[in-house]
């Protein structure tokens, strides 16, 4: 008998967004494994330990390199599925992460490497960010047949759209959301764009209206509401 890896979402970061089902999933398993960078813990742990005991778990770290070269990023994936898969002799492990674990996550990665090791997986969904500013903020993202479109952060695209189809979610912008405004106001679009840093978090910000912004932390999701919302 051999232990499940669980993708486990914990929600935007309001600790009142995790499921049920995660609490479920999180409070059986015996190993947490927590993904963080530069030696920090995670938003996710921080998240998840507001909502469940973790104090009887074993906690296990994961760390993830800030880059992007496939190769680098390759031998860590399989670094970090030799350490979870040896946890998954004997037990079950949850692996949490921010937001749903369906969107820009890195989780798959790992899971295929997993599976391709004897281990079955599972993934648990959760509420997204955009979901979550969508619901703060009080504004449906879409009406009717209008189209939603869940974009990563690339300026050549963001330049190239004309945002007349639906409303569109910007993600990932990272240290570029300097840029990102800049793009947006030249297009015309200040007055069509919110944008929420830090949702469900002490220092949440909303601003109703890009002009108000300058910068902004990574975790900012930009919104650019269809002309009919």
């Amino acid at each position: 008998m051999t232990g499940k890896l669980y993708g486990v979402s914990v929600g935007s970061g309001d600790p009142e967004y995790i499921t049920l089902k995660a609490v479920k999933i999180i409070e059986r398993c015996q190993v947490i494994a927590v993904p963080r960078t530069k030696g920090e813990n995670t938003l996710a742990l921080s998240v998840a330990e507001k909502a469940v005991d973790l104090s009887d778990k074993k906690i296990i770290y994961i760390d993830f390199p800030m880059v992007r070269a496939k190769k680098i990023l390759a031998e860590n994936y399989e670094r970090i599925s030799g350490i979870i898969c040896s946890e998954l002799k004997e037990n079950d492990v949850a692996l949490l992460n921010i937001g749903d674990i369906s969107i820009y996550s890195t989780f798959s990665y790992i899971a295929e490497r997993v599976e391709e090791k004897g281990f079955a997986t599972e993934m648990c969904a959760g509420v997204t960010s955009f979901c979550a500013v969508s619901a703060l903020v009080g504004k449906p993202l879409v009406k009717e047949n209008e189209q939603l479109h869940i974009v990563p952060y690339n300026a050549e695209s963001i330049r190239n759209s004309n945002f007349s189809d639906g409303t569109y979610v910007i993600m990932k912008c990272g240290k570029n959301t300097r840029e990102l405004i800049e793009i947006l106001r030249e297009k015309g679009l200040a007055e069509r764009t919110y944008a929420v840093e830090n949702c469900g978090l002490a220092d949440e910000h909303i601003y109703n209206n890009i002009d108000e912004m300058k910068s902004c932390g990574y975790f900012t999701v930009f919104v650019v509401r269809s002309e009919n919302v």
